[in-house]
């Protein structure tokens, strides 16, 4: 499994250079107990004591920042929450604050489910963290119907916007995550969803915008909707469709990093088109340039008609 890599993001207005890593933390504590519907964390390794830094987390943010050379956006990953004492004890927090402030980092973002995200651990954060701080939200849609009938995410839009109040008064950052495309929408109303959930989210405070299309994992819900004929990956297209509606409404960023498009389980157009498309969105993502998302393939033509007549197998 890669645990780490650098790719470019945009911050304050231009291109910068961002490092991701992934920390070994055992599994989100949601995913063990219920989980979302097309999220892969409970197939992953069984949960494990919270990270320390005798145990490797710091050993490996060390490796990964002295490989990755300069980023001034750094992105932390630990399959769950951050915040969420199980998975990275209070210890390894405070020593990546301190690893990450002596690095020169100027954000720092890690991933949350709004309970974690308490007025405490936001001042702990002020206080020992010379970087910006940036929290992402999976929101995943605006509409709690969705977003507890269709994803099973165990959490209301009311929550997501008391945590991005809390993030509001200690001049944290908020990023949301939305889905593109989840189980049981079809692609039109899945385009109209992620649309609406956007600005909805940026309404509640968010500040960055952060599209993820529906990519097909083993062990949930959405594989086995997947291999019964009910349910297929979005289309390159949809993401195109959703972040320029949004960008043009919002001067905050939007953007999506695709990965694995093209295959059966991923978002994809047709094989002549659908590498450039993700390149398209990744250049997008890093710019803010609409004019890069203007493209244009045969496909596209199937991708409206397949919008305006998709049904449902179940």
């Amino acid at each position: 499994m890669q645990r780490f890599w650098k790719e470019t993001e945009y911050l304050k207005g231009e291109q910068v250079p961002a490092g991701a890593v992934i920390l070994p933390a055992g599994t989100c504590h949601w995913a063990a107990r219920a989980g979302c519907y097309m999220c892969g964390y409970s197939g992953m390794e069984k949960r494990s004591p919270a990270l320390t830094g005798s145990g490797g987390a710091i050993k490996i943010l060390e490796r990964a920042l002295d490989e990755l050379g300069e980023v001034e956006y750094l992105k932390i990953f630990n399959s769950g929450s951050f915040f969420d004492e199980r998975q990275i004890s209070a210890e390894t927090r405070r020593e990546i604050y301190e690893l990450v402030s002596s690095r020169g980092v100027l954000r720092l973002q890690v991933e949350s489910r709004p309970e974690f995200v308490t007025s405490e651990k936001l001042e702990e954060a002020s206080e020992l963290l010379a970087a910006e701080l940036e929290v992402g939200i999976g929101l995943e849609s605006a509409s709690d119907y969705v977003r507890e009938v269709f994803i099973n995410k165990g959490f209301s839009f009311a929550d997501f916007s008391e945590a991005v109040e809390r993030c509001r008064r200690r001049g944290v950052r908020v990023k949301a995550y939305i889905l593109v495309k989840p189980p049981f929408m079809s692609e039109a109303e899945a385009v109209e969803d992620a649309v609406e959930s956007g600005l909805a989210a940026a309404r509640a405070g968010a500040t960055r915008l952060s599209y993820n299309p529906v990519c097909i994992h083993r062990g949930t819900l959405v594989e086995r909707m997947f291999l019964r004929g009910e349910y297929s990956p979005p289309w390159l297209w949809s993401v195109v469709e959703v972040l320029r509606r949004v960008k043009r409404r919002l001067s905050l960023p939007v953007v999506c990093h695709p990965t694995g498009s093209g295959g059966r389980r991923t978002p994809r157009n047709c094989r002549r088109c659908t590498s450039q498309v993700a390149s398209a969105i990744r250049e997008f993502s890093a710019t803010q340039e609409l004019e890069v998302l203007e493209l244009s393939c045969e496909c596209r033509e199937r991708w409206k008609l397949e919008s305006r007549v998709e049904v449902l197998a179940w």
